[in-house]
């Protein structure tokens, strides 16, 4: 009963004196927001960061020109490594047969480009050029028709496996739009497959592509750009032993003396795991002090505002001790106010800071999940500042004397 008259006389502070009540709470619905936004966020992109891990494959390492991590990691490095030379169709010709411990040995290489079909125009898709392996290499569930062949490869076949959104967009009025032409570049196309819908992750819509033979995307973007070999390792714990064979291998294509250093890149998840696990956590890092400083002035501004209140109901105080209320009641009682008014400012924060990670979700690319364990985290953290800066006030409200609470005007 003492718990439900502390609520009860929290709320009716609530409602008594709405600007103060503002004020008390201001810091706990800054303090809580903070968290759950930017949780909110980060746990997004952690998910993010997982899903493009899995539709990967942890065994699916990459071979490239250029790593575009050592632009983070080492500036000079990248600088260095712009002079290599291009990665061809003749490199992983040569490679995928001298692989033992590789299970599939693909090439692909991107542009953007328009694709057209009767008066239907797809803008700014991304054209892959592949080889057959693709479908092994990545996650690419089919809807309709089949994947490239090697006998599209090699004989250079005009193929072209849709996007979901671009065969929707493209083919409107037909529900199979296997066998129709679509316009690639100048060049026809034939529609051989449509890949099922894959969803937009933060902000990148996965369905705006269509796949053809790294042979035909040669003939529309020219063969001299270099592409990116993906490998994929027989079985995850062999993952470093393949990664060492490919360089090995690749080194004695190259011609690369002992001391030179690699004029290719290796790429894997793992790696993209690791730079994205040290920025999470520079940010949660970087969160906690922030939010720690907002929830302690939250805190003291709630216990001056309980003396406050301590002072307004002196009398009130009076009245109960001299009816017989002990002094622990008396300090219940004012406890429990405090800890309402601090939960109440987090379920605030925590209401306010999801609408705006979602905001931001809606106006960036940046992901939006709700994690759990962080609305948790608000309300306990906001309980425990109200347990903490309302022990004083509840304190002092009991030690008050009752003949002096009586005589108070």
């Amino acid at each position: 009963m003492n718990i439900l008259e502390g609520v009860s006389i929290a709320f009716e502070s609530l409602r008594g004196h709405k600007l103060r009540t503002f004020l008390t709470l201001l810091g706990n619905i800054v303090g809580t927001m903070s968290v759950l936004a930017v949780v909110s966020l980060i746990y997004g992109a952690d998910r993010y960061v997982s899903q493009v891990v899995l539709d990967e494959g942890t065994s699916v390492f990459t071979l490239t020109r250029v790593d575009g991590i050592q632009f983070l990691t080492d500036f000079d490095a990248f600088l260095e490594s712009l002079n290599n030379p291009n990665l061809t169709l003749a490199d992983r010709n040569w490679l995928a047969p001298r692989m033992t411990t590789a299970s599939v040995v693909g090439a692909y290489s991107e542009a953007n480009g328009d694709l057209r079909a009767g008066g239907e125009v797809f803008r700014n898709a991304l054209v892959r050029g592949a080889t057959e392996e693709y479908s092994v290499l990545e996650d690419m569930p089919l809807l309709l028709g089949r994947h490239l062949t090697a006998s599209d490869v090699l004989t250079a076949n005009q193929v072209a496996v849709l996007g979901f959104d671009a065969a929707r967009d493209l083919f409107p009025r037909h529900a199979d739009p296997v066998g129709r032409q679509v316009k690639i570049g100048g060049r026809h196309f034939t529609v051989i497959g449509v890949v099922e819908d894959r969803g937009t992750v933060m902000g990148n819509n996965r369905n705006k592509f269509a796949v053809v033979p790294i042979t035909a995307w040669f003939k529309l973007f020219g063969a001299a750009r270099s592409i990116d070999l993906k490998i994929q390792a027989a079985t995850l714990e062999g993952l470093q032993d393949t990664k060492d064979e490919a360089t090995f291998l690749m080194r004695q294509r190259h011609r690369l003396r002992p001391l030179e250093r690699n004029d290719f890149a290796l790429s894997s998840s793992d790696q993209m795991l690791a730079i994205w696990g040290g920025i999470s956590k520079a940010i949660y890092g970087a969160l906690v002090p922030l939010v720690g400083i907002s929830l302690v002035v939250g805190g003291i501004v709630l216990m001056n505002i309980m003396l406050v209140s301590v002072t307004e109901r002196t009398r009130e105080v009076g009245v109960r001790k001299a009816l017989g209320a002990r002094r622990l009641a008396i300090m219940w009682q004012f406890l429990v106010e405090a800890v309402t008014l601090s939960v109440m400012g987090g379920l605030v924060g925590i209401v306010i800071g999801l609408l705006l990670a979602w905001v931001i979700s809606l106006a960036s690319p940046l992901p939006f999940a709700v994690a759990g364990w962080s609305i948790l985290l608000g309300l306990g953290t906001t309980f425990l500042i109200g347990a903490g800066f309302g022990t004083y006030p509840a304190w002092k409200a009991a030690g008050l004397d009752p003949v002096e609470a009586l005589r108070h005007e």
